[in-house]
């Protein structure tokens, strides 16, 4: 970096010596300033005080990162700007502090639930709104143009001067707008009492917050193909600030897709049945756990009404799985437990396999969709709509309900007595979601889910074609991977050992870019971890439904998995090392083909697996990874992409 500076200053023109005082000034500024972007987080006790006096705490808000990636960028711009003159550096720094000042102005948004009037949260945009005018007013200006038309900075300089347009847009069209739907919402009346929600008011917002879509996602193509830059630190920041931006448009698509969908599924057009699956993912299975039950749900015109639940004996697979689907899981009793319909990672397909158990049951009749929920979900839901009092006195919360519903109910409640209780905390979280609703609480539910249904806790599925597309939209139904454009690598679990397991099965993957290849594509290299964690103190045989019998698999204690691994749509995967007893081998699925290997793992061993990833050469994204949800939100993955940038 000091290299591009000191050669830009000899051919300033006010001479060698002014320049390189112009350069020396600004690469100074620019350390001091990542100084302090740099900074770690200071504890409580350091918040106030200090040389640099007190600071207002950061938030984690990606609009408010991807207004810091900016001010960084435009700062080291500034230190390799010694050429252009002290002008340009002191523009540079007028750009930072009008964007400083709109990231305050807009802290207020880090939390839209939290809003209690409309004029504060226009107020906050307007003023955030005269900041980015005149940033973008600056960067619009005759020498940031000429700037821009320096070879090999230039195209620096073009990112930052885009990257201001797309903030600009999006406080003056996207949150005004986004404002609009707000204020419609918290005017409205959502709760038409008795647990019915009000849909008439997410009627009226659904056509302007597509609207509101698709400014973000215009947004999002302009920074997408804005020049790719060649400062090594500008480039970084950039990426940064597209992953950010990525992850904002993907909620408000998820959001929109919801508000297109929720009214129909929720009976506003006639009642609407649903199966309602329950499932255990201590006992996993490729797309979720065990099925511990199937019950019905009906809506109609926003009322909620649960139906009973029935046991799997009430119920037979028979027929329904082909003998492709029954030899990848040999071991297990697939051909005929429907507990077992979920070892098929495409929840789709796992819908239409329960709704023709249904069909072929006592209980036949009009089915609209299938909805499946774990405990990871009843627990987020706890956590926003209140705890849940069992019966026995005992107390849920936003805390423990996950370790309950997959290890303590197995411990301390009698076996014939479990699926009542699954029963009871299924029904009562649900029938609470749509409770005394309110703007607050909706937005909380709303933002919860897309990260429920992206992690596998949660999947919404209807057999209406027309309504279909919205719930794969929202990323409610998951299939496995199918996209070119938005590679996934697919990581399917099934426990093959009858046991609960798998809530002491910790996974960790790291994912790393090695290579962007001349053809579009890239090269990652992935490591996936499975650490038993299991204490000695449950491995008793008055817990052997928890761990296990001793057995050909191993002692007590034991899990015997198997992993199914799925290319990219379009990609490979190569060069598998792995210490498990069996190296994976390819296989055919449903007419695709993945990677299967099975393993032990023993109590506190890990068993790893390490291969190659190469993604379509229409990649236009960083790879993601699909995988079989744990007992907790974190899903345990760690990317890196700094090796190289994907073209665009």
């Amino acid at each position: 970096m000091a290299r591009h500076v000191q050669g830009s200053g000899r051919t300033a023109g006010n001479g060698g010596r002014s320049a390189a005082r112009s350069a020396a000034r600004s690469a100074a500024a620019a350390a001091d300033w990542n100084d302090i972007i740099s900074q770690p987080e200071p504890s409580a006790s350091r918040r106030s005080g200090g040389r640099r006096g007190h600071r207002p705490e950061r938030k984690r808000h990606t609009g408010r990162n991807v207004v810091l990636t900016i001010l960084l960028i435009l700062v080291v711009l500034a230190a390799v700007g010694g050429f252009l003159g002290l002008r340009f550096y002191k523009q540079a720094l007028e750009v930072k502090d009008h964007e400083t000042k709109a990231v305050q102005a807009v802290t207020a948004l880090a939390d839209l639930s939290s809003i209690k009037d409309t004029q504060s949260l226009n107020s906050a945009i307007a003023e955030a709104k005269t900041h980015t005018s005149a940033a973008k007013t600056i960067t619009d200006g005759a020498l940031w143009k000429a700037a821009s038309l320096v070879p090999v900075y230039g195209d620096d300089v073009k990112t930052v001067r885009g990257m201001t347009g797309v903030m600009d847009a999006m406080v003056g069209e996207a949150l005004p707008s986004l404002s609009n739907n707000v204020a419609t919402l918290m005017n409205a009346n959502l709760s038409a009492g008795d647990s019915q929600l009000n849909l008439k008011p997410l009627q009226d917002v659904r056509t302007s917050f597509s609207k509101t879509n698709q400014l973000v996602q215009q947004q999002k193509q302009t920074l997408d193909a804005l020049p790719q830059p060649h400062v090594g630190m500008v480039k970084s920041a950039y990426e940064q600030s597209r992953s950010q931006f990525d992850t904002i448009a993907e909620k408000i698509d998820q959001i929109d897709n919801s508000l297109q969908f929720l009214p129909k599924f929720l009976g506003s057009e006639g009642n609407r049945n649903y199966l309602l699956m329950a499932q255990t993912t201590s006992e996993s299975r490729s797309s979720g756990g065990l099925v511990g039950s199937l019950g019905s749900m009906t809506t109609a015109n926003g009322k909620i009404t649960m139906g009973d639940f029935h046991p799997n004996t009430e119920f037979n697979l028979k027929g329904v799985l082909t003998d492709e689907e029954t030899n990848v899981f040999s071991e297990l009793e697939v051909t005929t437990d429907p507990r077992n319909a979920p070892v098929l990672p495409n929840f789709p397909h796992v819908a239409e396999i329960l709704n023709k158990t249904w069909q072929a049951s006592p209980y036949a009749g009009q089915v609209d969709g299938v909805i499946a929920v774990d405990p990871v979900f009843i627990q987020q839901m706890v956590k926003i709509n209140g705890s849940i009092k069992l019966p026995d006195g005992r107390v849920l919360t936003g805390d423990n309900t996950a370790e309950f519903m997959l290890n303590t109910i197995y411990k301390e409640i009698p076996e014939a007595q479990q699926n009542d209780y699954f029963e009871y905390i299924v029904s009562t979280a649900i029938s609470q979601m749509f409770a005394n609703m309110n703007t607050s609480k909706l937005m909380q539910v709303a933002n919860s889910m897309g990260d429920l249904a992206s992690n596998r806790h949660l999947y919404m599925y209807s057999f209406h074609a027309d309504e279909a597309k919205n719930f794969q939209g929202a990323g409610l139904a998951k299939g496995t991977p199918s996209s070119e454009e938005n590679p996934e690598l697919g990581l399917y679990v099934t426990e093959m050992k009858t046991s609960k397991m798998t809530w002491y099965i910790h996974r960790k993957t790291t994912i790393t870019r090695q290579e962007c290849n001349a053809d579009g594509s890239q090269t990652y290299h992935v490591r996936v971890a499975f650490t038993n964690t299991v204490p000695s103190s449950d491995v008793k045989s008055e817990y052997e439904y928890i761990v296990g019998k001793n057995d050909h698999y191993g002692p007590m204690g034991t899990a015997h998995d198997a992993m199914l691994f799925y290319a990219p749509k379009g990609g490979s995967i190569s060069n598998f090392t792995t210490n498990a007893d069996e190296k994976p081998s390819q296989t055919t699925i449903d007419g695709e083909t993945a990677w299967l290997s099975k393993t032990n793992i023993s109590p506190g061993s890990t068993v790893s697996y390490e291969f190659d990833v190469k993604t379509s050469t229409k990649a236009k994204s960083d790879l993601k990874l699909d995988q079989t949800p744990m007992g907790w939100m974190d899903p345990g993955v760690t990317y890196d992409t700094a090796a190289c940038a994907i073209k665009q």
